[in-house]
């Protein structure tokens, strides 16, 4: 590992720690072993995953990879990453893809900066937002993310965490 990534190992530890303390006061649990693979630069980032270079990060199950953790925490997005990708590890199976990302964005705290104004996505049905969110178009994704984030934050706020995990 990069030195420059080395150093953020604290940071992540202390993210992870907190991350699957608030999990496990809503009901849910991350694997017992975690592996997170961090890229060396963008373009292995890509390769390991097939997403796009603008992701952070991606799970497939027990296994995190992320973008290099020094250009994350350099970016300010390294805590809110590993919280975002903890819940991922832990989220209920079966739940649709625009609840999961959203429900991980708002358990990771990223849904509080993101601007309070439409997202041109509010009449879309929850399958085509899915689609969407899969479809990884650059020019619609954040709209994407934003707007699952406001459905799922709206979930929670109507019927609680355990209501809103139950979907």
């Amino acid at each position: 590992m990069d030195p420059q990534d080395r150093q953020q190992l604290g940071a992540v530890y202390k993210a992870w720690d907190a991350a699957a303390r608030d999990l496990k006061a809503l009901g849910l649990s991350p694997p017992v072993k975690v592996r997170i693979e961090a890229a060396g630069n963008a373009a292995d980032f890509q390769a390991r995953t097939g997403e796009p270079v603008n992701i952070a990060a991606s799970t497939q199950g027990a296994v995190i990879r992320t973008q290099r953790l020094s250009a994350l925490a350099a970016r300010g997005l390294l805590p809110n990453t590993v919280r975002h990708e903890a819940f991922h590890t832990a989220q209920p199976a079966g739940i649709p893809r625009w609840l999961a990302e959203g429900l991980a964005r708002t358990f990771s705290g990223e849904g509080k900066s993101d601007p309070r104004t439409p997202t041109g996505l509010e009449d879309l049905p929850d399958l085509r937002l899915n689609t969407e969110l899969l479809g990884r178009d650059p020019a619609r994704l954040n709209a994407a993310y934003r707007e699952a984030t406001m459905r799922a934050a709206r979930l929670v706020r109507a019927r609680g965490w355990k209501g809103a995990l139950k979907w």
